[in-house]
């Protein structure tokens, strides 16, 4: 694992100074870690990106005040912060085999079939995501500095759920399974909510922060949502909410934009994410470790499959779709709905 820091720095940098030429914007486009924050941005809100950030940054080094586009960028959040961001750089940069091990660590058990991989994490600053990792890209993944609170252990939990993204993406690929495939808007919605659950719910179980003894107030805030989300209550009401969502989606009724918005955003406390936790947790549990690992060589409605299967020999399983839900993925989910 090798770890690049020019895109926070670069954007830390930009920001202490008085003024900023297109020419100089230009010059930050050329910093891949800085350029990836910004790309990140349109996959989440439509028609705001490069151009808006040329504006955005521009007038923010004149006047140090966020305008109409900080909420995209969070350049404001980023000047606040740059003391305790240069501060933590150094820190991850003095103990960079530790923590590159440490990530690694927690990956080794659940490694899919990935092959030979040597995978870079650039970090960011700004943008509107913890960490992200492209589909089309399977070396690299991205790691927000700006939103960990100043937390070298967070960002460890940050880097290794990206890092287990990467593993997947490549493991898919070298399965066949084009992973770019399962993410653009070419596909079903339906497809989609597949494919997004089980990337992103083994990713939140394989790194469950549950299971670390490390501390830190991003890891404290992180185990606070996952307590949140294992009480029976709330895991019926995830599941439900996917019930609903995946109805609205085959019936036509919602876009693929707010099935995203109420599973897999701060909305509903991410509750998809969830969902997916509790069928990789219940896949280990009756069929062992390495069946999370194999669930990349397969499409994503197989992990649904699997998890039905074992929830009806299993009636201790807490995590219950509806009746319609268990139909509709035992049966060919290409299928339009009636």
């Amino acid at each position: 694992m090798q770890l690049d820091y020019a895109g926070a720095e670069a954007l830390i940098d930009a920001l202490e100074r008085d003024s900023l030429s297109a020419a100089d914007v230009d010059g930050l486009f050329r910093i891949r870690g800085l350029c990836a924050m910004v790309d990140n941005v349109p996959r989440f809100f439509p028609g705001i990106g490069v151009s808006q950030f040329r504006k955005e940054i521009r007038a923010f080094v004149r006047t140090k005040k966020g305008g109409k586009y900080d909420g995209y960028f969070d350049l404001g959040g980023v000047w606040r912060a740059r003391p305790r961001l240069r501060a933590l750089i150094a820190t991850i940069q003095a103990n960079e085999r530790q923590i590159a091990g440490e990530t690694i660590s927690q990956l080794a058990p659940y490694r899919p079939d990935s092959g030979t991989l040597v995978v870079t994490v650039h970090f960011v600053a700004g943008g509107v995501s913890d960490g992200f990792a492209f589909e089309n890209d399977p070396t690299s993944f991205y790691a927000n500095l700006a939103r960990s609170d100043g937390d070298v252990n967070g960002i460890v939990l940050n880097m290794a759920h990206e890092a287990y993204h990467v593993m997947q993406f490549r493991a898919q690929a070298r399965a066949g399974i084009d992973p770019l495939s399962l993410s653009t808007d070419a596909t079903p919605p339906v497809e989609r909510l597949f494919a997004t659950t089980l990337s992103e719910g083994t990713a939140e179980y394989v790194v469950d922060p549950t299971r670390w003894t490390a501390t830190g107030s991003a890891m404290d805030s992180a185990r606070r949502r996952y307590q949140r989300n294992a009480d029976p209550k709330r895991i019926a009401e995830n599941f439900a909410r996917f019930d609903a969502v995946l109805a609205a989606l085959r019936s036509g009724r919602m876009a693929w934009d707010e099935a995203y918005r109420q599973g897999f955003t701060s909305t509903n406390d991410a509750s998809f994410y969830f969902v997916g936790y509790e069928m990789s947790k219940a896949i280990e549990r009756y069929c062992g470790r390495e069946c999370i690992a194999q669930l990349f060589r397969k499409p994503p409605v197989e992990f649904f499959r699997q998890y039905v299967a074992l929830c009806r020999a299993h009636p201790e399983i807490s995590g219950r779709f509806s009746k319609a839900t268990e139909a509709f993925i035992a049966a060919d989910v290409t299928k339009p709905a009636r």
